[in-house]
């Protein structure tokens, strides 16, 4: 089924922010575990792979769509040196992804 430019395009945006997302909640998840903190470490992980799915569904709507899905474009990554720093970059990035819907 071919799909409007522009809401290939849309989807593509969204797909930037779950696959920014991914790494950005991994990032934090590998620096928590390494300082020790296992049930952040756990509770990042689980984030990231909650957004690969996310991801995993934009790619298959843009398929479907006959569209090619932009796996390469991340937004600006922020990682925080401190837990505080963490939880306050990961939560700017989650307003941001509710901005674009």
């Amino acid at each position: 089924m071919k799909g409007s430019a522009k809401v290939i395009e849309v989807l593509n945006e969204a797909l930037t922010a779950e696959i920014t997302a991914i790494n950005q909640y991994f990032i934090h998840a590998k620096m928590c575990e390494n300082w020790g903190y296992l049930l952040l470490y756990e509770d990042g992980e689980k984030r990231a792979v909650e957004e690969m799915k996310h991801a995993e569904s934009l790619i298959e709507r843009i398929l479907f769509l006959e569209g090619i899905p932009i796996v390469t474009k991340l937004d600006k990554i922020n990682v925080g040196s401190t837990v505080k720093e963490q939880a306050e970059n990961d939560y700017g990035l989650e307003k941001i992804a509710i901005q674009r819907l």
